[in-house]
């Protein structure tokens, strides 16, 4: 079932490619110099967490847990572009941490509790683009390249006993490598507003990675407003590292940010 979405996933992709070339009368336009262009990028993502572990419980954590829970977070990104040729990566961390106190076993000699839990999250995704079409109204790029996945759990426990209080701390970690291929890209509205869209889909360590967004954005002088909504997967299976635990997760909501040229 997921091979047959990474199929469809990559034939939708240069299908679409295909009939853009075909039906878009393609209009040439003045190209960038030679010379590297950078821009940078911070946003803001919404998202809820949903998914399934294995034993078939559901994951539900939304954007308002997620804020109640959250230390710290950075979401932003570089790119560097020639001509045709773009270098990308995206950066997302996430630093959450719940210290409401809940009571695993009470006994009359021994009382545990579970007294912190946090956890500690890297996406970051490094890209290679090539522009395929560049006309009036679109702007079409090939992307490839990786999508790098790290998670890591802390959990401190008290252990009350009647003559001594205990603390205890339990951590692990995991990441993951995936290669993934997809197309990015905008459709000129007029000369200010204008509609991005991306959609990548790969493999690796996990059985299934994918992504799409669309949103629409506005050009100031060198700073881009754009807003849309995104929504990232990554499906598990028993011999992934962490398939043990979670079926699958989705990552999904809107979001806003800016994107200076310089």
């Amino acid at each position: 079932m997921k091979q047959n979405i990474l199929k469809y996933c990559t034939l939708a992709i240069f299908g679409l490619i295909m009939i853009l070339l075909i039906a878009q009368p393609v209009v040439a336009e003045e190209m960038s110099p030679d010379r590297w262009q950078f821009s940078a990028n911070i946003y803001a993502w919404m998202p809820a967490l949903k998914g399934q572990t294995t034993t078939g419980k559901d994951v539900d954590i939304s954007f308002n847990d997620i804020v109640n829970n959250l230390d710290f977070t950075f979401m932003g990104g570089v790119a560097a572009r020639k001509n045709k040729l773009s270098l990308m990566v995206d950066v997302i961390y996430m630093d959450l941490e719940d210290t409401s106190s809940s009571t695993l076993f009470s006994g009359n000699l021994i009382n545990l509790s579970l007294t912190n839990v946090e956890l500690k999250s890297w996406v970051v995704t490094p890209m290679v683009a090539y522009n395929v079409v560049q006309s009036d109204r679109l702007k079409l790029d090939l992307l490839a390249g990786a999508r790098y996945f790290y998670l890591k759990a802390i959990s401190d426990f008290k252990a009350q006993g009647p003559l001594e209080t205990r603390k205890y701390s339990v951590s692990g970690s995991t990441d993951y490598w995936n290669g993934i291929v997809g197309a990015m890209g905008q459709i000129k509205v007029n000369e200010k507003w204008y509609l991005p869209f991306q959609c990548d889909v790969g493999t690796g360590d996990l059985d299934l990675t994918w992504q799409v967004f669309g949103g629409v954005g506005y050009k100031f002088t060198n700073l881009d407003l754009v807003a849309g909504y995104r929504h990232l997967e990554f499906d598990f299976d028993s011999s992934d590292k962490g398939g043990e635990v979670l079926n699958d997760l989705y990552i999904s909501g809107p979001m806003v940010g800016i994107r200076y040229f310089f």
